[in-house]
């Protein structure tokens, strides 16, 4: 399958592109005071180029209907993910207390990453099958088994960030799927059981930290409650238009650890002011508003559960991601999509979205 550039719909692509570019700023302004200056900003400008490459090949030669007819491939990517996150525990360095890396040379890869796309194409997939029925215990308990062994294997690293966001995955693809509120209640039951227990018997101290540091930062402030009383610090201190690039004295003076990564929200936010964070959500809420509109035009179930399903952890992350600079939600780890330093989960959600584009010119033919 070709699709001539003629055809070829920008309305996902220019929002990110948009992204793409204050991320490239900002990571700019941020890396110039590094002991390498500019090396991140380097790697993360090849990280984009690289994935509007795939973006473009996805959206162009691949037919997503292959992860309708071919379950195959869908099984078959859903264990290779599997077994990234087993290799990774056997031999992947440890990163930030994280055994979560695969290296290659000076760039790493995060399998819990792909194993995040592949649990929610193989939800889709399966509620698109099955969801008259999906109330069923026999078919609450696959889509289970299958979200928690990549919920169980990310906690073993530990990353208790993805291991919940795997249980937010299939919530979400759950309610997206038509389950009725006396049976999601139910699930809501055994989930704040389960979390009873595993506080008591699984969670470690620093673990319990991070949970505690959510009620009051203050707590720990040199700890685990560090990066959250910078980072509002930061975010309090910018102006309606910001200090200007290279001029944020929490970040550039580093006093906010994380500012590339988990906590690139609030850096932004110093530099670029309220009128920046407001560009941003615009720029955001373009973003959903096309995913949501392909989702609502998609021709069959598992389009439409893919696109939703997409549409609702990407929201979640960026919430809890904002939440967490703002001290409103634990810190767990998780990047701000299309901004934060890092390749793993770039190049997963444009590949996601390199899917929901093929759905599109898929449905336009």
């Amino acid at each position: 399958m070709e699709i001539s550039w003629k055809k070829f719909s920008f309305s996902l692509i220019i929002p990110i592109f948009l992204l793409a570019l204050f991320s490239l700023l900002t990571l700019y302004s941020l890396s110039i005071e590094d002991a390498s200056p500019l090396q991140l900003f380097r790697k993360q400008l090849f990280w984009f180029v690289f994935c509007f490459v795939v973006f473009y090949l996805i959206a162009n030669f691949f037919d997503y209907r292959i992860l309708i007819n071919q379950n195959f491939f869908v099984i078959g990517l859903y264990i290779l993910s599997l077994i990234l996150l087993i290799a990774v525990l056997l031999f992947g360095p440890k990163i930030k207390g994280i055994t979560g890396w695969i290296t290659f040379g000076n760039f790493s890869f995060q399998p819990v990453e792909l194993a995040k796309l592949s649990l929610i194409i193989l939800l889709a997939k399966y509620f698109a099958i099955w969801h008259i029925e999906i109330w069923r215990p026999q078919r609450l308990i696959a889509t289970a088994i299958y979200t928690g062994l990549c919920a169980f294997l990310a906690f073993l690293q530990p990353d208790m960030g993805s291991a919940i966001f795997f249980i937010l995955i299939w919530i979400g693809m759950l309610l997206i799927s038509g389950l009725k509120f006396k049976h999601f209640a139910i699930l809501l039951l055994i989930f704040i059981i389960l979390s009873f227990i595993g506080w008591q018997y699984f969670l470690q101290d620093y673990q319990k930290n991070r949970i505690l540091t959510f009620f009051n930062p203050a707590h720990d402030p040199l700890g685990s409650g560090y990066n959250v009383i910078q980072a509002k610090i930061a975010i309090g201190s910018a102006s309606l238009l910001g200090k200007g690039l290279g001029q944020g004295l929490i970040t550039q003076l580093h006093f906010l650890p994380e500012a590339k990564t988990d906590f690139f929200f609030a850096a932004f936010v110093e530099e670029w002011g309220i009128v920046g964070a407001l560009i941003l959500f615009v720029i955001y809420g373009w973003l959903f508003f096309q995913i949501y509109h392909i989702g609502i035009k998609s021709e069959n179930n598992f389009s439409k559960l893919f696109c939703f399903g997409y549409l609702f952890i990407l929201i979640l992350q960026i919430t809890i991601n904002l939440g967490a600079n703002l001290g409103f939600l634990p810190v767990t780890g998780l990047p701000l999509p299309f901004l934060s330093y890092g390749g793993s989960n770039l190049l997963i959600n444009f590949i996601a979205l390199g899917i929901i584009q093929n759905i599109k010119n898929i449905n336009r033919k």
